[in-house]
């Protein structure tokens, strides 16, 4: 029996969920489809510098999953875009995780649902000593 698959928390869900090649009619398209899964990992590492061991750390899976995510997106763009192929971001085991911070000098805590993976200072009192929390 083949194990469970653990929910993976992705920052926001995408608003443009369609790609494909400029003066091409859909109807004679083919496509490859990214989950938002794998979109988020491909986010977080490539487009913020991530390490793979922080990506996984934030979508709250191991770091070869992260790998395999990875591999899978990497290969589904690259054949789209060499054999001109339209991109669907569909589907997908995540849910969108809320980004809570706390602050370890006063304890304050605030969401903060911006496209940074930290927050840079504490809301209250501008400390510097923030600590992501994870729900």
């Amino acid at each position: 029996m083949a194990r469970p698959r653990k929910c993976r928390w992705v920052g926001f869900e995408p608003g443009v969920t369609f790609f494909k090649p400029q003066g091409v009619p859909m109807r004679s398209l083919e496509q490859v489809v990214i989950s938002v899964d794998e979109l988020e990992a491909l986010r977080l590492s490539d487009f913020l510098g991530l390490s793979q061991e922080e990506v996984a750390q934030e979508m709250n899976v191991s770091r070869p999953t992260v790998t395999r995510m990875l591999a899978k997106a990497h290969g589904a763009v690259a054949d789209a875009l060499v054999h001109g192929k339209a991109i669907k971001i569909a589907g997908g085991d995540y849910r969108v995780a809320e980004r809570r911070f706390v602050c370890q000098d006063c304890d304050h805590t605030w969401s903060n649902n911006n496209d940074s993976t930290t927050s840079q200072n504490c809301p209250r009192c501008q400390g510097s000593s923030i600590q992501r929390l994870f729900t």
